[in-house]
């Protein structure tokens, strides 16, 4: 909702184009069988301050979100004690190669689909699932000692 009310959001380039909202007028007739059919346009861009704000954050859940990500992966090989015995040098030693954050497939449109609105990005506010412009959170690397 952030980035949207902001114009930053793809969901706001439209934002000069009027829009006519579905409904009818408050003119008496709304509780008759013939009621006045709404033709007010508004346009967001010149109505940002009340536009935006009058359409429930409901609007902008989305739902069925589902997601596959590759977070951390770890490939480590331990080197033979028979190999080692002969340098003399080394008692153990191997050898790793780690990835972080290496795909994620998502039908999610912003940049995390876990995300967590309660950032320093956001003032502090938001919870858990709440997008607020919310950039993907790098992953806390925990080395493995083995």
């Amino acid at each position: 909702m952030y980035l949207w009310r902001s114009g930053l959001s793809t969901k706001s380039l439209d934002r000069d184009t009027p829009v006519v909202f579905k409904g009818v007028l408050r003119d008496g007739k709304e509780d008759s069988g013939t009621p006045t059919p709404n033709t007010i346009q508004v346009v967001p861009s010149l109505r940002s301050t009340d536009y935006y704000s009058s359409i429930p954050e409901s609007e902008f859940v989305e739902k069925d979100i589902n997601w596959l990500r590759l977070r951390d992966v770890t490939i480590s090989y331990v080197l033979p004690s028979a190999v080692l015995a002969k340098t003399k040098v080394f008692k153990q030693a191997s050898v790793f190669v780690n990835g972080t954050d290496l795909f994620l497939l998502t039908n999610y449109t912003g940049a995390d689909p876990n995300v967590n609105g309660t950032t320093a990005t956001s003032g502090g506010v938001g919870a858990g699932g709440i997008d607020f412009g919310t950039l993907s959170v790098p992953a806390d690397y925990q080395p493995v000692y083995a």
